[in-house]
């Protein structure tokens, strides 16, 4: 095949090193793939057909679950750890964040049950009103 043919790797070696490096860091495996450009199953697929990479990648996410989920304990309260919204929107898995996670989702399954059953009642059903007719034989339907 003649060099400089076909489209050129953008996911090369350093940008692999980068990528895991990322991964181990904390990052997720598609912040880590918008950052060097790639698209994000382009790692998964690379992981595919390289067993070394693969072996490499499931070392780094479990490197990155782990630094995700630690919490400096001097500035958790600063941070506002503890809550819903860190857990939410800043992606902490620190104890005390997932805590207040599963909390949050039991309470608010409880509230959609307890109004799930204060919404069924009864209705009442209307009547139909009696047959009345100047003709008595036109009023003895039933």
């Amino acid at each position: 095949m003649t060099a400089g043919r076909g489209r050129p790797v953008v996911f090369d070696e350093p940008a692999q090193t980068e990528f895991l490096r990322l991964v181990a860091g904390g990052a997720r495996i598609g912040e880590a793939a918008a950052k060097l450009g790639v698209g994000r199953r382009t790692p998964e697929q690379l992981a595919r057909r390289d067993k070394t990479f693969a072996r490499h990648l499931r070392a780094a996410k479990t490197e990155g679950q782990a630094a995700r989920r630690h919490c400096d304990p001097a500035q958790a309260d600063r941070a506002g750890h503890g809550k819903v919204s860190t857990y939410n929107n800043y992606a902490c898995r620190c104890t005390r964040c997932r805590e207040a996670a599963a909390k949050d989702r039991k309470a608010r399954k409880d509230r959609q049950q307890a109004n799930a059953t204060a919404q069924i009642h009864s209705l009442p059903v209307a009547q139909p009103p009696t047959a009345t007719t100047k003709f008595p034989v036109l009023a003895d339907v039933s």
